[in-house]
C-alpha cells in the first residue's frame, strides 16, 4: 500500500528525563471528563493506613489530561498489550484462549 501523495513519515524521538526514569507506582486511577478532555489521576493507595472507619489514604502521583481521541487510542493500545501479555503470562484456562498453537 502506498502512502498518500504529500504524506510525510514521522519519527518519534522521545526523551525520558533522568529524574523521571524511576517512574512512579500507582495502584488506583480515577478518571474524570468534560466535554473536551479526559483527566486521569494515578493514585498510590496505602492499605496500611486504612482507618477504623474504612478510610484509606492515597496520594496522586501523576495527573494526565488527554483528548477524547487519545483516550480511544490508549484503550486500543492497552487492549492489544494486555492480550499479548496474557497469552504469555497467564494459563490458557485463565486467559480463555481456545485456539491451538
Amino acid at each position: 500500500m502506498s502512502e498518500p501523495e504529500g504524506a510525510r513519515k514521522i519519527h518519534l524521538n522521545i526523551r525520558l528525563p533522568e529524574d523521571q526514569a524511576g517512574g512512579v507506582w500507582a495502584n488506583f486511577a480515577a478518571v474524570h471528563h468534560s466535554e473536551h478532555e479526559f483527566t486521569i489521576d494515578f493514585v498510590r493507595l496505602d492499605s496500611a493506613s486504612t482507618s477504623e472507619e474504612g478510610e484509606m489514604q492515597g496520594v496522586v502521583v501523576a495527573r494526565v489530561g488527554v483528548s477524547p481521541l487519545f483516550v480511544q487510542q490508549l484503550i486500543t493500545a492497552l487492549q492489544d498489550n494486555w492480550s499479548k501479555y496474557a497469552k504469555k503470562a497467564m494459563p490458557r484456562e485463565v486467559y480463555g484462549d481456545d485456539t491451538d498453537d
